[in-house]
């Protein structure tokens, strides 16, 4: 069985690929362990980089990246939507804008 720490030096940069892709598609930490083939102890500790928002850690700077991208390109879509006239999307888009201010 490996450990942590083997499983963690061993990732490849196609697996921090599939890693960012799943978290693009709101994949859980749990599915994405699974389908890493990881262990519960993996999940454990992925689950406290995410937790603890480790920007010096390569799974979790994998995951942010991933779910951010989808967000980006999920709110490019709602500005258009609102752009066209769509009254949800320019609500959402005010929701957006007011959550962001300082």
């Amino acid at each position: 069985m490996s450990t942590i720490e083997e499983i963690y030096n061993n990732i490849t940069e196609e697996e921090l690929v599939e890693i960012e892709t799943m978290a693009g598609l709101f994949f859980d930490l749990k599915s994405i362990c699974i389908a890493m083939g990881w262990n519960e102890d993996m999940l454990e500790y992925f689950a406290l980089s995410v937790l603890t928002m480790n920007i010096n850690d390569k799974l979790y700077c994998a995951y942010f990246k991933g779910r951010l991208e989808s967000e980006i390109e999920l709110r490019q879509s709602i500005k258009q939507a609102s752009k066209n006239g769509s009254n949800p999307a320019q609500n959402t888009l005010r929701d957006f804008m007011n959550n962001s201010k300082l």
